[in-house]
């Protein structure tokens, strides 16, 4: 390895990756990132990153921390990527989440009861988990209309927190839900995601 060489593997956007992926100039990808990204994607290899066991991904949904998830450096960098593939190929996010994951022809939500018009949303994997332990599935509830939530704090409203309740215990708990198997309630935790943590703004979710 060149002096030269050595000086570009110490670059943020270099770390972690093989020698011969390195680049003298940040990917257009990585370009713009927060201290946090930047953080992430300097750490060390995959291998020695602890998942979030069940009892911290409890905590940090009940105690609205959810800032505290975070993804693998590897997980990271492939969203990343894979965010910016979309705005290129689709013109944004939510033209792909919205056409492609999601097939809804519009986004405008029914007059119906939250929760009682299937139309109105969708449950779907997570396509990029955050680093949890791999016995842990994490789902997204998409939902046409946004939840209401507290301006100061962004927690969602005791009106918003009662549908979902409702809906968690309905789809997924009660004896007739539409599951293979019926899941325990203690078994379930959700959250509601910060509107300054979204990648899809016009979506509920």
């Amino acid at each position: 390895m060149t002096p030269e060489q050595k000086d570009i593997g110490q670059y943020w956007w270099n770390i972690n990756i093989p020698e011969s992926q390195w680049t003298p100039e940040c990917p257009e990808f990585l370009v713009g990132q927060t201290a946090k990204n930047i953080g992430i994607l300097s750490r060390n290899p995959d291998e020695d990153r602890r998942r979030f066991n069940w009892e911290e991904v409890q905590e940090f949904a009940k105690t609205n921390r959810i800032h505290h998830f975070e993804r693998s450096a590897s997980a990271l960098r492939a969203y990343l990527e894979y965010m910016h593939h979309l705005k290129k190929t689709y013109g944004s996010v939510l033209a792909f989440i919205q056409h492609q994951r999601l097939h809804w022809d519009e986004i405008v939500p029914s007059s119906d009861k939250h929760f009682s018009n299937p139309a109105d949303f969708k449950v779907l994997y997570n396509d990029w988990p955050y680093h949890i332990d791999e016995d842990i599935t994490h789902l997204i509830v998409w939902t046409k209309w946004q939840m209401d939530d507290e301006p100061a704090t962004e927690e969602p409203t005791a009106e918003t927190r009662r549908e979902i309740e409702e809906f968690i215990v309905k789809t997924f708990c009660e004896p007739n839900a539409g599951v293979t198997r019926r899941i325990e309630r203690d078994r379930i935790v959700w959250f509601k995601n910060w509107k300054s943590l979204k990648s899809v703004h016009a979506l509920g979710g």
